[in-house]
């Protein structure tokens, strides 16, 4: 009876791992495809060529515009370079990635998630499973999502949302966030290190970049070693909280594009995003917003000026949805078998409390 079980468990942590390869094999390709089509197509080029004045960007809700003027492909360019970077950094840092892969039949699946990049293939298709079921239900209940507000040539659509994913992650969290985490930091430090000058230089940085990594440095709980309940504290989600609603706030534009309905989506969007910076860094806030914004969009792209890629477009999307729908299911599963062994233990001590009264003496 119990060998059953076992083969399952092993089934579904191979089926795990060949789902996370197929999709960060995915995510490279995406990646790759962005250069192409900007630099190596003749609609590419004509809109890399057009030349953008007083660039945006956001510091928190406040939006300023840069009195500078580049050419759309050098501000593409720039963009890319963000992202080739933030999954260099999903790669190397906590874990390797190739490691984690590659010992994956020895590790706990707990484990596996270690590394950033296993991670997020998950995290990015359970979070838009959870945003379309909410916006659905919300659309039921009267209550609209909208449109976004990205319309016109598909390039310059492109660039603003993969701007997007850059700055409203510098903006909404990282500045935000990370101010915070500074303060926290070397307010903790206090009590329990002694920082030299270097470490303090590094310490304000790390802060900023990877805050689980800062913890370690002075002494503190992190997430790492004590999870997410004990490495988290109220500070950090009481900023968290408050950031994730100022950004669902801050995508209301009500008879212009998006309405009512976005803010809970792109609050619980926020939440996840936030989470992920706290949990494993920067990097993986802006990964996650590429996903939304800047991954499937690329696919469909390339399909406009190849239309036979086209399956394969919507079968990259589809997948999306299906690894987060089973990513939920075994969520619920393993929180049906928690449930399971919580009352099971409930009736054993219940059991046990019961002999104990009931033994007459001799």
């Amino acid at each position: 009876m119990s060998q059953a079980p076992e083969s399952l468990k092993v089934f579904a942590k191979l089926f795990l791992v060949v789902s996370v390869i197929f999709t960060v094999i995915m995510y490279f390709l995406s990646i790759a495809l962005d250069p192409f089509l900007f630099y190596f197509t003749p609609e590419g080029l004509a809109s890399s060529i057009n030349n953008l004045p007083n660039l945006p960007v956001w510091l928190f809700t406040f939006s300023i515009k840069l009195p500078i003027s580049l050419d759309v492909g050098t501000i593409f360019l720039g963009l890319w370079t963000i992202f080739s970077l933030c999954f260099i950094a999903a790669w190397k840092i906590n874990e390797n990635f190739h490691t984690i892969i590659k010992e994956s039949t020895r590790r706990p699946v707990a484990k596996l998630f270690n590394s950033s990049l296993f991670a997020l293939p998950l995290i990015n298709s359970m979070t838009l499973i959870a945003v379309v079921i909410l916006q659905s239900l919300q659309e039921i209940g009267g209550i609209p999502t909208g449109t976004s507000p990205i319309t016109g040539n598909s390039f310059l659509s492109l660039l603003d949302l993969s701007h997007a994913a850059v700055f409203e992650e510098i903006g909404f969290r990282i500045l935000p966030i990370g101010a915070f985490l500074i303060i926290y930091m070397f307010w903790t430090a206090r009590k329990i290190a002694t920082l030299s000058p270097a470490q303090k230089v590094k310490l304000f940085f790390v802060s900023i970049l990877f805050p689980d990594k800062a913890k370690q440095m002075i002494g503190t709980k992190t997430v790492s070693e004590h999870g997410i309940k004990q490495g988290i504290s109220k500070g950090e989600w009481a900023m968290l909280a408050f950031t994730s609603l100022v950004f669902g706030l801050a995508h209301f534009n009500p008879g212009v594009s998006w309405e009512l309905g976005k803010i809970a989506s792109a609050g619980v969007a926020g939440l996840v995003i936030g989470s992920s910076y706290l949990v494993y860094g920067a990097h993986a806030a802006i990964i996650i917003h590429w996903f939304f914004n800047v991954y499937t969009d690329t696919f469909y792209l390339f399909s406009d000026l190849y239309p036979a890629a086209g399956p394969f477009a919507n079968a990259v999307a589809i997948f999306s949805m299906i690894l987060g729908i089973i990513g939920w299911t075994f969520v619920a599963v393993l929180g049906v078998i928690k449930l399971s062994e919580v009352f099971q233990r409930k009736e054993i001590s219940q059991t046990e409390t019961t002999s104990s009264f009931s033994v007459s003496p001799q």
